[in-house]
Formats: structure tokens, C-alpha cells, sequence
């Protein structure tokens, strides 16, 4: 168990030096994409309404990233919070008005099923809105072409809490049976490319608020993500 915890702790102290060149070296970039995004915005009168909205999406997608790159520092260092009460239904349709582009490109439909007069839950809003955008990232990616992404809220009681609910379910491929129980597990991934920390950051986040992060799937059939937000 020791040398388990030693190994952990060096990844992550590893993972902290990569983050710091890494916000230097996307913000630079990123500046460059954003005055050129800028600059096609201004001649806008000359695009179709489509391109406007790409561009529109492009530039609030990157404006994220900037606010979003200082929380991925949360994966080796803890920072202080500022305590909020969050609307779980506005967050969702920003991430999802941010990441519509990425679902129009491969075809896949994106049907959202908000309950209305949702209570508010104590979370930082950037945070929750890293996490709903790691899960819409997996689902979209998980997701074949032409495929159906859902997405609902709804309040729940369980042995006498209650929770804000918040559910994605894609139609891809599902989880392998023998990665059920190391996908939240740093460094995991089943992808070509990526370094397998987006649901370990979701559950760490999720995990400063006591609120928690369960799926079920069934391979090549589709997954389920849910999010228990307590009240």
C-alpha cells in the first residue's frame, strides 16, 4: 500500500510540473486564435449565419479555457473556493451551447430533458461546469456517427437526502467489463490520444462538494454518467 501511495504521489507531482509549462504554452495560442477569431468576427456580415455561430462558439469555448486551465491545477493542489449556489440546468445549457459545434460536425443529436424549478446546489461554478464538459467531451467522443446523446435533470431522494440529478447517456460503444472498476483511476485511457485524467478530475471535483460520480454501461450498447449533487 505504501509504494502504491509513493508511485501516486510521484505521478501527480510530476502531473503539476507538466501543468505549469502547459498553461504557458496553450495560452500563447490561444491569444493568437482569439485575435484571429476576432478579427473574422468584425467582417461577420460577410459569413452565413452557420460560421457565425461557430465562430461565436469558438470564442466562448476559449474564453473557458483560459478561466478552466487554472482549475486543472485542482488535479495536484487544492485551492480555495468561492462558496456559490449553482443552477445545474444553466450550466448544462452553457456546456452544451459550447460543445453543439463538435455534435454538428459528427452528426450526433443532442436532446436535453431539464426539470424545471430545480433547487440551487453549493458549488463553484467553473468547477461544475469543467466537470459537465469533461462528460459531454467522453460522450461525444464515445458517441458513432449519428448518434443520440441525452442529457436530464431531476430531483431524487435516497435514504432520506435529497439530490439534484444530473444524467448523460450516449449510444457508443459502452465500457469493457474490465475497465469497470480503474476508469476513474488517474492516467486511465482506452483512447489513442489523451493522458486519462478528465473523469479523475470529475471526481475529484465532485469529491470537494460531496456529491458523486456513477455510471452504468453496457458494452457496445452505450453508457450512462450520473451525477448526484446534494441539497
Amino acid at each position: 500500500m505504501i509504494k502504491k501511495e509513493k508511485i501516486q504521489e510521484n505521478k501527480l507531482h510530476i502531473l503539476g510540473r507538466l501543468s505549469a509549462g502547459l498553461i504557458h504554452e496553450i495560452r500563447n495560442p490561444l491569444s493568437v486564435i482569439n485575435l484571429n477569431l476576432d478579427y473574422i468576427k468584425i467582417n461577420k456580415e460577410e459569413l452565413s449565419s452557420e460560421i457565425n455561430e461557430c465562430i461565436n462558439a469558438c470564442l466562448e469555448s476559449s474564453d473557458r479555457i483560459n478561466q478552466l486551465i487554472e482549475n486543472f491545477l485542482d488535479f495536484t493542489k487544492k485551492n480555495e473556493s468561492v462558496d456559490e449556489y449553482v443552477s445545474v440546468n444553466e450550466v448544462t445549457e452553457n456546456a452544451v451551447g459550447i460543445m453543439l459545434p463538435n455534435c454538428r460536425k459528427s452528426n450526433i443529436e443532442m436532446q436535453m430533458i431539464l426539470q424545471d424549478d430545480l433547487p440551487k446546489v453549493k458549488f463553484q461554478k467553473l468547477k461544475m461546469l469543467q466537470v459537465i464538459l469533461n462528460l459531454l467531451t467522453n460522450a461525444i467522443e464515445a458517441s458513432n456517427l449519428g448518434g443520440k446523446i441525452i442529457i436530464r435533470t431531476y430531483k431524487k431522494e435516497f435514504n432520506n437526502e435529497y439530490f439534484v440529478i444530473w444524467e448523460i447517456e450516449d449510444n457508443g460503444m459502452g465500457i469493457e467489463d474490465c475497465n469497470r472498476e480503474i476508469i476513474f483511476d488517474d492516467f486511465f485511457t482506452n483512447k489513442e490520444t489523451g493522458i486519462g485524467i478528465g473523469l479523475s478530475v470529475c471526481k475529484m471535483l465532485l469529491d470537494e462538494y460531496n456529491s458523486q460520480l456513477e455510471f452504468e454501461s453496457e458494452f457496445g450498447k452505450g453508457s450512462r454518467f450520473i451525477i448526484k449533487f446534494i441539497i
